[in-house]
């Protein structure tokens, strides 16, 4: 299943949380994008409830979570079954990366799940 908070505006968030796993007949949970900017532990928990194996954003996200998730919110998660962890739409920091695995390596994430990537707008570019 793949869960998201991304804006349905932007092409992450359409494709990667709505299109995708629809073409794919696959279930998508979809979240408030305030909700995450609120609570970024709502991410987390949400992946964790739906046992989520896709799901990802860009890299202010993935820093967000392991600056404002705290030990005992860190304790009630599980995100084993998290195997795509995609990093878009922005530069992709390898320190934020190794930060987010180390942070998070106790509520079973993998720093194997993590999926740098481009959309449209950075194929563009390249073109």
């Amino acid at each position: 299943s793949v869960c998201g908070w991304l804006p349905l505006y932007h092409d992450m968030g359409l494709i990667g949380t709505v299109l995708q796993p629809m073409y794919m007949g696959a279930h998508s949970v979809v979240m408030s994008p305030w909700s995450f900017l609120q609570r970024p532990v709502r991410w987390l928990n949400t992946i964790t409830k739906y046992r989520a194996t896709t799901s990802g954003g860009p890299n202010f996200a993935y820093a967000l979570c392991t600056r404002k998730v705290k030990p005992e919110q860190l304790a009630s998660l599980d995100l084993s079954s998290w195997r795509v962890a995609f990093n878009g739409a922005e530069p992709v920091r390898a320190e934020t990366l190794a930060e987010f695995a180390d942070t998070f390596a106790p509520a079973g994430f993998r720093r194997e799940a993590f999926y740098p990537c481009y959309g449209l707008a950075e194929a563009t570019l390249f073109v």
